[in-house]
């Protein structure tokens, strides 16, 4: 597989790619004084050797690791060089330098998992409920938590001048979105900042103050769409320059993935500094996430994650990662992506569309490393929390937004 990391504009002033900024001789001192005295790891292949894999692993401890780092400095691009020499016929395993680092625990379980919010008496602040899980506690929403950050992806369907031009719809969706401090969109359609732009208009004129970025319009076919990330910008901060999309020169995947950096917007406490975390947006092909094959995305995004990780982890010193949105699966079925060691879905398998009988949607997380994780989560109920009919939940979109929460802090690491 053929995928780099790209930087796209993280603001309507910044319109052309963006080169990764680094100091290549520092980088190789770095590299060339830690790769003695370590062994190589290698991951092994798919099954159908038809189709040529590149992966990227443990950067900084193995030789391979340390030139495409090398490469990064220098090109201002991470490339996934190919491993396809080393490949054998064992299952998929994966070395992770973050896990490996940290204390583990024990894994997650979707029982865990749920909780309502409760204030019913704006249409901005009522109760949250996920669908199918018992709440377990509750938090008001009349004033967004001091201590926590709730974090959503949402697919609108067909986001774009037609459905944005529609007052009422555009009143819910700010609705919607004044309850979270971050969301991740798939399917903004046509010119991505008219629906981006109405949004926030409408978020502004509810009293919110939300900024936003998109990526470009990617696809196969005719029918392009572009991810967003919505964000409070009294919350929440994006990370300067770290939007990219996921360049797939081999075209494995229909929609790229878009990834974005984000850290709360809180003084440090006691040595605990602001929690940092990046997010990886997808919304797979519904035709291509079937079956043991080569060309599963979710046989992809499995490298992708790993990729992705691995390079922040290198270059930022990033350790906390959610690859949220449409997967079009639901857990049981999310093949080698589902496989890398302490990966859980949040939700589990809560309905996530708006007929509620599908389980489409997803926050993943690994919940050995991301401890700042509450163990809240679930998804809104568009009907019940509006008080309107299915029918009128669709003009909203065909999928429910899907939550979690966060600490606004970094837990601390036992090394």
């Amino acid at each position: 597989m053929d995928l780099t990391l790209s930087r796209i504009a993280s603001s309507p002033d910044d319109e052309h790619q963006r080169p990764l900024k680094g100091k290549e001789a520092d980088v190789v001192k770095w590299l060339w004084s830690i790769i003695w005295g370590t062994k190589r790891t290698r991951r092994s292949s798919r099954k159908s050797a038809s189709w040529s894999l590149f992966r990227w692993f443990t950067p900084g401890l193995t030789i391979t690791g340390v030139l495409a780092a090398i490469m990064a400095a220098i090109t201002g691009q991470v490339n996934l060089p190919s491993l396809d020499s080393m490949r054998g016929t064992e299952p998929p395993v994966y070395d992770d330098p973050i896990a490996s680092s940290v204390a583990t625990s024990s894994p997650l379980q979707p029982t865990e998992f749920s909780s309502p919010r409760g204030n019913p008496e704006s249409v901005a602040s009522r109760k949250i409920s996920p669908v199918g899980l018992r709440p377990t506690s509750s938090i008001n929403t009349a004033g967004k938590s001091q201590t926590a950050i709730r974090v959503a992806t949402f697919n609108i369907k067909v986001f774009g001048e037609k459905k944005s031009s529609d007052a009422e719809v555009m009143q819910r969706l700010a609705a919607v979105f004044m309850q979270f401090d971050v969301v991740a969109v798939q399917e903004i359609r046509g010119d991505p900042d008219v629906p981006i732009n109405r949004l926030l208009a409408e978020i502004t004129r509810q009293g919110g103050r939300y900024r936003a970025v998109h990526g470009p319009p990617i696809g196969r076919t005719s029918q392009t769409e572009c991810y967003g990330f919505v964000w409070d910008q009294d919350r929440i901060d994006l990370v300067p320059q770290s939007d990219y999309m996921i360049d797939d020169s081999a075209d494995r995947m229909h929609r790229e993935p878009m990834v974005a950096s984000f850290q709360t917007r809180v003084a440090p406490v006691d040595s605990r500094s602001p929690f940092r975390f990046t997010m990886i947006n997808v919304h797979t092909d519904p035709d291509l996430v079937r079956g043991d094959t080569g060309d599963n995305e979710l046989n992809v995004l499995d490298d992708v994650f790993q990729s992705v990780r691995n390079f922040e982890y290198e270059t930022n010193g990033e350790e906390d990662f959610l690859l949220v949105g449409d997967l079009n699966v639901d857990v049981g079925k999310l093949a080698e992506l589902g496989q890398i060691p302490g990966v859980v879905s949040l939700v589990g398998d809560v309905p996530t569309n708006t007929l509620k009988s599908k389980t489409y949607d997803h926050i993943l997380i690994d919940s050995r490393v991301t401890t700042e994780y509450l163990r809240r989560s679930g998804v809104l109920d568009l009907e019940s929390w509006f008080g309107i009919d299915q029918a009128g939940a669709l003009k909203l979109s065909d999928h429910l937004p899907v939550w979690a929460e966060f600490s606004v802090y970094e837990s601390p690491r036992q090394f």
